[in-house]
């Protein structure tokens, strides 16, 4: 995954026929450390998006994106901080190719879990650690022509915004680390949508879609950018659950491209191990 690679000491998977999980994370290289590959560098974005409880309103954590290219290729870091500021969790995104497959990993030092998926010849490699303490578990998943990767869904909604003006959508397989498997979805615009937004409906593309629970995503007209989900947040509450959150991204969150010493700077932030009161 050309460097980005998680920080734990390998051990044997409890799932993981004919895999070892040394080969999981041998292309592992200098990321881990903080520090960029040699040679070319040019930001992109930067940008964050604050996640508030659905219920309450209070926030629960911020998100803050970095894009940049190193030697060519797309890169995304997220650093995932508490309330009061303080990083807590950390996601590298590498786009060799296809900007909605991207390879990905995952660690929250909160709780010691870990995710990651990494793509292989004609197939997903997947990993997930649930606590600092569990066994790392892993498997191989066959690809498929519509597959989508973690943050990769926000590329796949904007190269696909004008099959999304049709009623019955569009479908897409939905790599998920933590269930070692795919999730069916189906993506459909919704009534509601205006003249400067959009909104979509994401739910499970079978009949379960209609009593599971969905995601509602609001894009600009203007600009296909996001502007908020609403739904199951993939980070966890204190208490390892997950939590049904509105993460708003506002114009006023965006800010220049990124240098790389600021990015840098950022892959080295220690992860706190838990969020103050």
């Amino acid at each position: 995954m050309n460097g980005h690679c998680v920080s734990h000491t390998p051990v044997a998977p409890r799932t993981s026929p004919g895999i070892t999980f040394p080969r999981l994370i041998a292309p592992c290289l200098v990321m881990a450390s903080g520090l960029l590959h040699a040679g070319s560098f040019e930001g992109a974005s930067h940008y964050s998006g604050m996640a508030y409880a659905a219920d309450g309103g209070a926030l629960r954590y911020r998100e803050e994106h970095w894009l940049f290219r190193e030697q060519g290729t797309l890169t995304r870091l997220v650093l995932y901080r508490c309330p009061s500021g303080q990083p807590f969790a950390r996601k590298w995104l590498h786009y060799p190719d296809q900007p909605w497959a991207p390879d990905f990993t995952f660690e929250d030092a909160r709780d010691g879990y870990q995710e990651g998926a990494t793509r292989l010849p004609g197939a997903w490699r997947v990993y997930v650690r649930q606590r600092a303490d569990a066994p790392t578990e892993s498997a191989d998943l066959p690809a498929r022509p519509d597959t989508v990767v973690d943050a990769g869904f926000d590329a796949f909604v904007q190269s696909h915004w004008a099959a999304l003006t049709q009623p019955e959508g569009v479908r897409a397989a939905f790599v998920v680390p933590g269930r070692l498997g795919y999730l069916d979805l189906k993506l459909k615009p919704l009534a509601s949508s205006h003249g400067d937004s959009r909104q979509f409906r994401l739910g499970l593309d079978s009949f379960l879609g209609v009593i599971a629970p969905s995601v509602q995503l609001t894009y600009a007209n203007a600009d296909h950018r996001l502007e908020e989900f609403a739904g199951i947040s993939n980070i966890r509450d204190e208490r390892g659950h997950r939590q049904r959150v509105e993460i708003r991204f506002p114009l006023d969150a965006v800010g220049p491209a990124p240098a790389r010493a600021e990015v840098e700077s950022a892959a080295r932030l220690p992860l706190s191990s838990h969020c103050p009161p």
